[in-house]
C-alpha cells in the first residue's frame, strides 16, 4: 500500500511540473508579438564597387522579421532575387546590360546555376539608444554560408517598421571570383578579376508591415 501511495505521489509531482512548464512555455511564446513581412517593392539591397566605379541594386523575393519580444524583433530571414540584379552607373542601356550579363556569368554570381541568396537573422540585439540594433546571422551567396555581423537603424511607425543598414562583404568569401577555378590560368581574366574590389560595399533599404 506504501509503494503504491509513493508511486501515486511521484505521479502526480511529475504531472504537477508537466502542467506548469507547459503554460510556462505558452506564455512565453504568447509574449512574443506578430510577425513583419517585407514590402518587397519598396524593399532593395544596393551595392557597390569602388573600384571598377560600378553600383547598383538587387531586389528581394520575400522577407519576415520574427519573434518580436518588447516591441522589438529577434530573428529574420530574406530571400534574395539574384536575377534581379541591375547596375546604374553606365549612361547608356547596352553599358548596363553588359555589365548586368557579365555579373550574372560564371566569373561572378553564377545566377543561371544559384538563383537565390538567403540572409538568415539569427539575433538582433537592442543597443541602449532605442533605435540601433547589433544585427547576426548567415549570408548564403553560390551555395556557400559565411556569418555576417552589422549594425542596423530600425524604426517604427505604427504597423511599419524601416531599417537601415551598412556592412561590408568580401567577395572571395563566397567565391565571386572573375578567374575560374575549373578552366586553366587565364592571364587576362586573373587581371581583370584584380580590377575588382575584394570589399563591397552594401547598403540595406528595408520597409516591413505587420503580418
Amino acid at each position: 500500500m506504501k509503494h503504491i501511495k509513493k508511486l501515486l505521489y511521484s505521479l502526480l509531482i511529475i504531472l504537477t511540473g508537466s502542467i506548469f512548464f507547459t503554460a510556462h512555455a505558452r506564455q512565453k511564446q504568447g509574449s512574443q508579438g506578430p510577425d513583419y513581412q517585407l514590402d518587397v517593392k519598396q524593399s532593395k539591397l544596393l551595392w557597390n564597387a569602388p573600384g571598377n566605379r560600378h553600383h547598383g541594386f538587387i531586389l528581394f523575393n520575400s522577407g519576415t522579421l520574427s519573434g518580436v519580444i518588447a516591441g522589438h524583433p529577434t530573428r529574420g530571414h530574406f530571400s534574395i532575387d539574384m536575377n534581379s540584379m541591375r547596375s546604374t552607373d553606365e549612361s547608356s542601356p547596352e553599358g548596363r546590360e553588359r555589365v548586368d550579363d557579365e555579373l550574372r556569368s560564371e566569373g561572378f554570381f553564377a545566377v543561371s546555376r544559384y538563383p537565390t541568396a538567403t540572409i538568415v537573422v539569427n539575433k538582433i540585439r537592442a543597443e541602449p539608444n532605442g533605435t540601433t540594433f547589433s544585427v547576426y546571422g548567415d549570408l548564403t551567396i553560390k551555395n556557400v554560408t559565411k556569418p555576417i555581423e552589422f549594425t542596423a537603424i530600425l524604426k517604427q511607425q505604427g504597423n511599419t517598421i524601416t531599417a537601415k543598414a551598412n556592412l561590408v562583404i568580401n567577395r572571395e568569401n563566397w567565391n565571386i571570383n572573375l578567374q575560374q577555378k575549373p578552366k586553366s590560368w587565364n592571364l587576362f581574366d586573373s587581371m581583370k578579376g584584380h580590377l575588382v574590389d575584394n570589399d563591397i560595399p552594401v547598403s540595406l533599404n528595408l520597409v516591413f508591415t505587420k503580418k
